[in-house]
């Protein structure tokens, strides 16, 4: 008799443990609040024992789905891809285990039982998100993993689809592809309502302290269709300002690119310009020194014809022909425009040193660094003049050109020679076919110098003064 009372006593307690942690399969998931709190209480104590649940699927991700009856809901873990769509109905074989201080479920065994409607979703807003609740009589009003419908801000594209803001509450939705009205949601900030799944973000300083803060919310969406827009006056003045500042960003782009077509324009334009000008400085170039030698040999050349002179036609022909190429040297010789007039003159007579017929010597000092192309010019035709008239005129064998300082600044030039001296306004006179004078004045003239040429019985000398 006492062995029947023993096994009927240990029947019972045998029924009243399965009944509190180990439940029929029948069991709806809504009926199991107590005994998922029994569960979460026996897996704290590392006391986890399988048992088995029934819900209806409200989403998919790639490790883990959630479940909802009636009034609870829980997040189940699987091994592998769920092969599960929202609406099925299933009965779930496993343990349940700790997250973030909730009470999660892992799936040994999924069995599909057929399909529902998914519970209807609750309007949730900022107080709904932010309770938490573990107690027993309060585990039906806690919000997590439950379908919802919230309604707040966008604020901004996320990496796993967008953030929402409900009254100072940062809430990230899940979605796999973001309607296209949000592209531009950091700027426009538009209202939507977005039906999914809540799961509360919870601060981890402790597991099982029923007063933690919610830092977070993330909402989990199956498709675009749960996502919907509510424009206001904020996004449709913001969405008017994106379109303002595109288009304002297009006009000063459109801008930009015209004002380096008229820079570049007006660069080519300088360019063509300043191309003309040194074309037209040649031109005038060449157009003086043919006025200045060439035109006036030709016109003494005219006037020794008719007078009959026929040597001394050829004589000015000859002195035409050497301007001439001293001109086109003026054009050329770019190399020694780069030159110190004292380099030039040393250079100049190294070249006549080299022909033998007579001597050139030279001792410079006082003379400027640079001068220009032009005055360079001027400098270099005077010395040819002078030297070509102590050769022809003189018959000089040696020739010295010394230059010293003149005061401040200034520089003095004498170019003279061995040679029989000669009148200067006889020998080169216009009546004998000459006006080399006339042009190294002018040419002097240009380098703000005084050209002179004297004899005092025994030599011929040019002198050149700068003051």
């Amino acid at each position: 008799m006492k062995t029947m009372f023993a096994i009927l006593f240990s029947l019972l307690a045998m029924r009243s443990f399965a009944e509190d942690v180990a439940p029929s399969l029948g069991d709806e998931l809504s009926a199991m609040r107590t005994r998922i709190e029994k569960a979460f209480r026996r897996v704290l104590a590392e006391e986890s024992l399988s048992c088995a649940i029934i819900g209806t699927v409200t989403h998919v991700e790639r490790t883990f789905f959630f479940l909802q009856g009636n009034d609870a809901a829980l997040k189940v873990f699987s091994k592998g891809r769920p092969q599960l769509k929202v609406g099925d109905r299933i009965q779930v074989s496993g343990k349940p285990s700790i997250e973030g201080g909730r009470i999660v479920f892992n799936a040994e065994k999924v069995e599909k039982l057929g399909t529902s409607s998914l519970p209807g979703a609750r309007k949730a807003g900022a107080d709904d998100l932010t309770f938490v609740a573990f107690s027993r009589d309060d585990y039906a009003r806690d919000i997590n993993w439950r379908v919802v419908e919230v309604k707040g801000r966008a604020i901004g594209l996320t990496e796993s689809g967008f953030a929402m803001d409900i009254n100072d509450l940062p809430v990230t939705v899940v979605i796999d592809k973001v309607p296209s009205f949000l592209s531009d949601s950091a700027q426009t900030r538009p209202i939507v309502k977005v039906k999914g799944v809540a799961e509360l973000i919870l601060d981890q300083s402790s597991i099982i302290d029923a007063s933690r803060w919610v830092m977070g919310v993330k909402v989990y969406v199956a498709g675009l269709e749960d996502v919907v827009l509510e424009p206001d006056l904020i996004y449709l003045a913001n969405k008017h300002d994106v379109r303002l500042r595109i288009a304002v960003v297009g006009a000063f782009v459109l801008l930009g690119a015209l004002v380096l077509v008229l820079a570049f324009y007006g660069i080519r334009q300088a360019r063509n310009r300043l191309r003309s000008q040194i074309l037209m400085g040649e031109r005038k170039r060449m157009a003086d020194d043919l006025h200045d030698t060439i035109e006036q040999h030709i016109v003494g050349a005219g006037i020794l014809l008719q007078l009959g002179k026929l040597k001394e036609v050829a004589d000015v022909l000859l002195r035409a022909k050497k301007e001439m190429r001293d001109i086109v040297w003026g054009l050329k010789n770019d190399d020694m425009m780069r030159l110190s007039p004292a380099e030039m003159i040393r250079q100049y007579v190294r070249e006549e040193n080299k022909k033998g017929m007579y001597r050139i010597d030279c001792k410079l000092s006082g003379l400027p660094e640079k001068l220009d192309a032009r005055l360079m010019r001027d400098l270099s035709l005077i010395l040819r003049e002078a030297v070509g008239n102590a050769l022809k005129h003189a018959s000089a064998r040696k020739i010295a050109i010394v230059s010293e300082p003149n005061g401040a600044g200034g520089w003095l030039l004498r170019v003279s020679n061995d040679g029989k001296p000669y009148d200067p306004s006889t020998a080169l006179g216009v009546d004998q076919g000459h006006f080399g004078v006339e042009g190294m004045k002018a040419r002097a003239r240009r380098l703000g110098a005084k050209l002179s040429l004297c004899h005092d019985g025994h030599r011929t000398v040019l002198t050149l003064e700068k003051q």
